[in-house]
């Protein structure tokens, strides 16, 4: 982990996937982190978490520099649960939003392998997929997000290089070698310290998900 002396205090969310959970982040450094696998309960769970961090840790709003979310890609509820949440949090202290692309905190959770592929399941036999690089020891993304049948994607999956994934066992099965991953708050924290300047969104009430896959609505009339 880079030594980081920022000062900044930074809430974190993520509710990507089935795990829901929330970090305190002080000068780079994790104070705090409530965080567990919970299916479809994130709305449910969500503001208790915050309430124990919040007990445990004896933060207040008023002293953050941000409120940090998982954007995305990932569950479309998971994602919306969680923006919301935090948009509510920077409204009552006017406090900005600093989202953190779910693949890059999925590679940093294995940053120990410099990996430069990432994999994350979507429904059915879909995938996520992106190139990823590393400057100064930390995941830069390469390019943009794709979903695609993993029939394709494999087909392209460049097996030289250091692949992770997340939720895609049961599709890739073991033909490639992935280096398996998982959503932490406290990635989201770290990430969003690290590059504040750059992704902070001073104003972000119209903040929406990273929802990459396309959703198709049929009219009823």
């Amino acid at each position: 982990m880079i030594l980081v002396t920022s000062g900044r205090r930074i809430l974190s969310i993520e509710t990507s996937s089935i795990i829901c959970g929330l970090a305190y982040i002080v000068n780079g450094e994790s104070i705090g982190c409530i965080e567990e696998s919970a299916p479809r309960k994130h709305a449910e769970i969500l503001p208790d978490f915050f309430i124990e961090l919040k007990n445990k840790t004896k933060f207040r709003l008023a002293d953050l520099n941000g409120i940090a979310v998982s954007i995305g890609p990932g569950s479309f509820t998971g994602l919306r649960i969680g923006l919301s949440f935090a948009k509510g949090l920077a409204y009552s202290k006017n406090l900005p939003i600093i989202p953190v692309p779910t693949m890059m905190s999925l590679a940093y959770q294995v940053r120990n392998k410099y990996p430069t592929y990432g994999l994350i399941w979507s429904h059915r036999t879909q995938v996520f997929s992106q190139h990823v690089n590393w400057i100064d020891k930390l995941p830069v993304e390469a390019g943009n997000i794709e979903v695609n049948n993993w029939d394709d994607v494999k087909k392209k999956v460049p097996i030289e290089r250091t692949i992770f994934q997340w939720q895609c066992d049961e599709i890739i099965g073991n033909k490639f070698k992935a280096v398996a991953s998982q959503p932490s708050a406290v990635n989201v924290g770290y990430l969003a310290d690290h590059n504040y300047r750059k992704w902070v969104v001073k104003n972000p009430y119209d903040l929406v998900p990273n929802y990459i896959a396309p959703f198709k609505i049929k009219s009823g009339l």
